[in-house]
């Protein structure tokens, strides 16, 4: 049996006097003496000096311990007060006295981690370790008392396992520790579980599953934490995509099965069908399709509609047989008629890029008839037999509406003595190119034939022979012709035309959906692939973006000043009705200038204005006419509002649009009449319906002008208080508020408070107190309401126009936070990001530009934002080759995501932009990613611009592909080459059957392939 050794013969070192170099205890004295004999043979007399030295600094820190009896120490470390002599000695380390360290564990423990955490190998799985996201985060707890101070120090003597008593040795005792390894392993479980602060990430994870619990039922809930979840993952590869379809599939199932509200809901539905077509395959697909199409929800049919575009194998009868299965499904509801006209206006679209821009034209100019054009002998007929009555007007071939000369189906009617039709003429192209190659030449000639064959053309014209599309038949349209009877859809219908047009109206798709969240800009913004605008949001091809960011004076530095361009740039994006047609935001003409118009066909447009008028009362459809004349020429838009304003002399609104065009023309004397005929000789004691537009425009145009007095005058007038001062001011305020509370429209009520809040940075000049009228009025009103975003642009328009146009002292801070604000909101909205710009033109760091910029975050950007972002990398004179690959993970993100998937406009610009890089083996890579979703214009850029990447053999590949999916080709492909017989032979690999040629044919290769 053996016993614990026991050590309390030992003097404890309590007893020791105090410590001199000189006092050693005679056994360390003895044993030192020893080990000097036997290495004395070995070692030099530095070393024995060195070694000594080592004694004395060993004696020295145990009496240093010894004199800390007061202090509470620990176990861990020991304090070195007293440095190597050697050092000063021979200035600097020995290398055979520098202490040892060793890895504590062998380098299984992992610093900052805790302790049941180990290591196996830190060389394979470094790289690992390092791309994982943090774990922890350093918070700051305030009511730990683990550190304490005392005295301004903390306590360093605050051991887990301290020990109270003599610290100067350890007692060798034996204790009964059998449980202590399993008791300590499960202490450190159950403190690593409790103290393990969550990231950021995991916290709002872990707050949105309580919420979820607490209310199963909210979708927006759902939406945030399925945003949260895929924020971590990446959308620049289709892997990653299918990767985070995996993730959502789950995700959504246990939301839709959450609760029975939420298997009827649109936004689910969509995201969860939409992530199961990259996993699951076509039939299983179609199966979860027919049940979600049980719903009968609009959105979720147009949805439906896209996925079968893009899975038709049958050309474009596929895509017709779905159109036509959704407007049989449909009532003749209001939301219904909206629903049919946006599957009409899809059909439409998919016929325009599919090059049958005739066929598109013509379902429009038949609808406008059946519907702007009815007879009145014709008014409650069933609708097969008025179909019936149409088809003979829609053969005679008269003009119809837009085109020149059209009176319509009504006058037809009323005069069908008149056999004698004017002959309608259609333009023709010329097949006259100045390129060489053949291929280029076909593509030209289709090019130019897109923009000049857009109407439809008669059975009598010459040219019918050579392109028998060209002439649309009434059985042609006949299926997607439906009556419209609500004021709502026959608006809906006129904006639809003009947008397919190529005259973009912001907002208008948007304010379309049924459930809050359209994805129609994917192939509603046609307007975007317009060769202009392409040249505007891209830079040209071979352009200097380079430019110098310094020059030398005198030998020194001298930084340029950076060059910017206009903030407020060619997209324009905003939801419908809450931007004023007239207000010089984009240019001096309003909403529409002269990028907005290019390519478009101004006299048709301007006819069809003039067709589908609902009457004298029609403002609004009027006030656009005024809009688009605007951006042909002022004058013309003055002499059509005149002939407005002699058909109803007393509408106000009529006014307040002639007296804006008096301003746009430059003659503010002009306008200034307008504003004193119509609102203070005609004056009345209670404001008028959209009075307060014109005192607001008024105002604004004499605050501007830089003619306070006068401005302040026209308010006062406005409120009715005559005279001046403190007094006259507050009746003034008082009176305004009174008409906007009176107010049932909020555009008349917004005009109201600009008054207001003009009143009080006229009187007290300072910008605080105006922007709490504006705040005031925002806290009334829903954020992300269509008031509200309207209100928050004029009061982000006042901040910039008093500070930057004015030029008014202004801190720069107001209007930047109130932008970063309102982007949180709004990040669509182009105004708002175009003020974001203007509030850091001459930072010096990007950060917050960046930031806005590609894929970093999971806010589901539309199709207008991502279009702006590439916009915005050339915004800076000289920053565009820096930012292309910034601007290249954007566009690879946006074609990958789900809410822009499957844009063709999007396509189009990210292969426009390779080439304006000229990365044309990249953009050769797109074009074949591109072409299963993409029109009839991308096909033409391989025989175009990149011709050179492609040879004769492959472009003759992608002709027939065109020809398999009924994609328009006016002329043959090989009557081009027919006529150029020695290029196709230089492109092609000529096949030969006679055997006989075989040998000349491998001579003539060998000789074309010297030297190589």
């Amino acid at each position: 049996m053996s016993f614990a050794p026991s050590f309390s013969s030992f003097p404890s070192f309590d007893s020791f006097p105090d410590s001199r170099p000189s006092q050693i205890p005679k056994l360390q004295t003895e044993e030192k003496s020893k080990k000097k004999k036997k290495t004395k043979a070995r070692n030099s007399k530095d070393k024995e000096s060195k070694r000594e030295g080592r004694s004395a600094q060993f004696k020295d820190t145990f009496d240093a311990s010894s004199r800390a009896k007061a202090e509470e120490p620990t176990e861990f470390y020991f304090s070195d007060r007293t440095g190597d002599s050697g050092n000063i000695q021979y200035g600097k380390l020995s290398s055979s006295s520098i202490p040892k360290y060793f890895v504590v564990g062998r380098g299984r423990i992992i610093l900052g981690l805790s302790p049941i955490i180990t290591a196996f190998s830190r060389r394979s799985q470094s790289l690992k370790l390092l791309s994982i996201p943090p774990q922890r985060r350093l918070t700051a707890d305030s009511k730990s008392t683990k550190y304490q101070e005392r005295d301004g120090f903390l306590l360093l003597g605050q051991g887990r396992r301290s020990r109270t008593g003599d610290p100067s040795y350890r007692a060798i005792t034996q204790e009964d520790n059998s449980d202590s390894d399993s008791d300590s392993v499960v202490s450190i479980f159950s403190s690593s579980e409790d103290e393990r602060t969550l990231s950021a990430h995991e916290e709002t994870l872990r707050g949105l599953e309580q919420q979820l619990s607490a209310d199963p039922s909210s979708i927006t809930n759902w939406l945030r934490l399925l945003s949260q979840t895929l924020s971590t993952t990446s959308v620049a590869t289709q892997e990653a995509r299918k990767a985070r379809s995996k993730i959502t599939i789950p995700l959504l199932s246990r939301a839709l099965a959450a609760h029975p509200a939420n298997s009827t809901s649109p936004l689910l539905r969509i995201k969860y069908l939409r992530a199961i077509e990259d996993v699951w395959s076509e039939s299983q697909c179609d199966s979860e399709w027919e049940d979600a199409l049980k719903l009968g929800n609009i959105d979720m049919w147009m949805e439906w509609l896209e996925w079968r575009i893009s899975k038709s194998t049958d050309g474009l009868d596929g895509v017709i047989d779905a159109a036509l299965r959704i407007l049989s499904s449909l009532d003749d509801s209001e939301d219904s008629e909206v629903g049919k006209l946006r599957v009409f206006w899809r059909i439409a679209i998919v016929f325009k890029q599919a090059g049958y821009h005739e066929r598109a034209t013509a379902m429009f100019q038949a609808q406008a008839e059946f519907v702007f054009a009815n007879p009145q002998a014709l008014n409650g007929v069933p609708l097969e037999i008025r179909l019936a009555a149409f088809e003979e007007f829609w053969d005679s071939e008269v003009p119809r509406i837009g085109e020149l000369h059209s009176k319509g189906w009504s006058h037809w009617v009323s005069h069908k003595q008149e056999r004698n039709p004017l002959t309608v003429v259609t333009s023709s192209v010329t097949p006259t190119s100045t390129e060489l190659d053949p291929y280029r030449q076909w593509a030209e000639y289709e090019t130019r034939a897109d923009c000049a064959g857009q109407l439809p053309a008669r059975t009598i014209d010459d040219n019918i022979d050579s392109d028998p599309y060209s002439t649309i038949l009434f059985v042609d349209i006949r299926p997607f012709l439906f009556d419209l009877r609500t004021q709502r859809s026959k608006n809906v219908f006129r904006l639809a035309w003009l947008s397919t047009l190529g005259l973009h109206i912001p907002g208008f798709s948007a304010s379309l959906s049924s459930s809050g969240d359209s994805r129609d800009d994917r192939w509603s913004y046609i307007h975007l692939t317009k060769p202009a605008f392409l040249d505007a949001i891209l830079p040209t091809a071979g352009a200097q973006n380079v430019s110098l960011t310094a020059d030398a004076l005198a030998g020194a530095l001298v930084g340029r000043q950076k060059v910017y361009k206009q903030s407020f740039g060619p997209i324009k994006n905003w939801s419908l009705g809450s931007f004023h047609l007239f207000d010089p935001v984009y240019g001096t003409t309003g909403m529409w200038n002269t990028l907005d118009i290019a390519d478009v066909d101004a006299a048709f447009v301007s006819r069809v204005f003039s067709s589908l008028r609902l009457g004298p009362e029609d403002t609004d459809w009027d006030s656009l006419s005024l809009a688009f004349e605007t951006a042909l020429s002022v004058k013309s838009a003055l002499k059509l509002s005149r002939s407005f304003l002699a058909s109803d002399r007393d509408s106000l609104p009529r006014w307040a649009a002639h007296a804006q065009l008096e301003r746009i023309r430059g003659k503010s004397d002009e306008a200034r009449k307008v504003y004193q005929t119509v609102l203070i000789a005609s004056a009345k004691p209670i404001p008028r319906p959209c009075e307060g537009h014109l005192w607001s425009d008024w105002a604004d145009m004499e605050w501007l002008a830089g003619q306070e007095e006068d401005a302040l005058s026209v308010i006062c007038r406005a409120a009715r208080v005559e005279g001046q001062g403190s007094l006259a001011v507050l009746r003034t305020r008082r009176a305004l508020n009174e008409f906007g509370k009176d107010c049932t429209s909020w555009r008349e009520r917004e005009a109201w408070i600009k008054l207001g809040a003009l009143l009080v940075i006229l009187t007290s000049h300072n910008i605080q107190n105006a922007l709490s009228i504006f705040d005031a009025q925002l806290n009334e009103i829903r954020p992300r309401d269509t008031a509200h975003e309207s209100l928050t642009m004029t009061c982000l328009m006042f901040i910039y126009r008093y500070g930057s146009v004015l030029k008014n002292p202004v801190p720069p801070s107001i209007l930047r936070e109130r932008v970063l604000q309102s982007m949180a909101y709004y990040p669509h909205n182009s105004v708002i990001l175009a003020l974001f710009l203007e509030v850091e033109k001459g930072q010096g760091v990007w950060g917050r530009i960046r930031g806005t910029l590609g894929d970093n975050s999971e806010n589901l950007k539309d199709v207008a934002r991502r279009v702006q972002e590439v916009w915005i990398a050339g915004w800076e004179s000289g920053r565009w080759e820096a930012e292309i690959e910034r601007t290249r993970i954007g566009l690879s993100g946006a074609v990958e995501h789900e809410r822009t998937r499957g844009c063709s406009q999007i396509w189009i610009i990210y292969i426009e932009f390779e080439i304006r890089a000229k990365q044309y083996k990249q953009a050769k890579n797109l074009f074949y990613q591109a072409i299963g979703q993409c029109p009839r214009y991308l096909y033409l850029l391989a025989f175009g611009s990149l011709r050179g990447v492609f040879d004769g053999r492959e472009l003759d590949a992608l002709a027939e592909t065109m020809a398999e999916r009924d994609i328009r080709m006016r002329k043959g492909l090989d009557e081009v080459l027919e006529e150029w017989e020695p290029e196709k032979q230089k492109n092609d690999e000529p096949v030969n059957n006679n055997e006989d040629d075989e040998i000349e044919y491998n001579a003539k290769e060998l000789r074309r392939l010297r030297p190589y």
